[in-house]
């Protein structure tokens, strides 16, 4: 997707949440705010917006002078995540339908986003409930099962720490029907999921966990190696979590399926939804192909 004047609005004031998540020194966080508000004018919407803002991360990386600015929260939200574990699983093995389930649990993880929210922002325990007790507002389920029941090989483009353990039990239940391999950040950015964060919370005893060879927000089509680009287009089945999936890969020509919350109008219009829903999308079927 392409991005709007709103993306570059949310552009500074991401600039300034990672500022402050960075440095707690008010120079350093306005000069990142500064250079990142100097770029605005020449960015080219016809970028997506998750490649318009992943320099403001590497901004903060270089004026703080940490290569993972976020490691201690993400490190907090996957234990906090962990210790969710047995609830999960204990809906999962109530559930009549635990694919199903799992997918809407695995939504409800979406909610885990340093790029949007500050930490003490985020009730996972709200978003769980609401999960187990609202459809998806685009519900693309019925093709999700009939792809599922063909593919041989589903590729699994994780999003967040924290989120990874939501995602490790939707993959479990995939994993019964098909070969999973999940994707993660060659390098950190945001708290987007590393291999760091996979073993952390047991993904990598589960399935083959690769990386999509850099620190970007999604898997942009015009970025990522040319390796990673065979392996996207060599899978049955794709599956993406998370806006910056979402807006990277939204038109790639393959049987891909977007499971996110719009947590922003600009994602909310182009979903078709209101702000704050959630959705299961299969872009192909979205698109009128099959």
């Amino acid at each position: 997707m392409k991005a709007t004047l709103d993306c570059l609005e949310c552009i500074a004031q991401q600039a300034l949440r990672a500022a402050r998540i960075a440095t707690d020194d008010p120079e350093t966080q306005r000069r990142i705010l500064n250079e990142a508000v100097m770029r605005i004018p020449g960015m080219d919407l016809n970028e997506s917006p998750a490649v318009l803002s992943q320099f403001v991360y590497e901004l903060a990386k270089q004026a703080s002078g940490q290569e993972d600015p976020y490691a201690d929260l993400k490190r907090a939200q996957n234990e906090q995540a962990l210790a969710l574990e047995p609830e999960l699983r204990a809906y999962l093995t109530e559930a009549p339908d635990p694919l199903e389930t799992a997918l809407h649990l695995s939504a409800a993880g979406n909610v885990i986003d340093m790029g949007v929210h500050y930490a003490g922002d985020i009730d996972i325990h709200t978003a769980i409930r609401d999960a187990l007790h609202q459809r998806f507002a685009v519900d693309h389920t019925p093709q999700f099962r009939a792809s599922l029941a063909a593919s041989r090989d589903l590729l699994f483009l994780l999003d967040n720490a924290g989120e990874i353990v939501f995602d490790k039990l939707l993959i479990e239940q995939l994993c019964r029907f098909t070969a999973v391999t999940a994707v993660v950040k060659k390098a950190p950015i945001i708290n987007d999921a590393t291999l760091e964060d996979a073993h952390q919370v047991g993904l990598t005893a589960l399935c083959p966990v690769i990386d999509n060879g850099g620190a970007f927000i999604g898997s942009p089509l015009s970025q990522i190696p040319p390796e990673f680009r065979q392996r996207l287009e060599a899978a049955d089945m794709i599956v993406g979590k998370g806006q910056g999936n979402y807006e990277t890969i939204d038109d790639f020509p393959g049987n891909v399926f977007l499971i996110l919350k719009a947590k922003c109008e600009v994602i909310a219009r182009h979903m078709g939804v209101r702000k704050g829903q959630v959705g299961l999308i299969s872009t192909r079927f979205r698109n009128g192909l099959r």
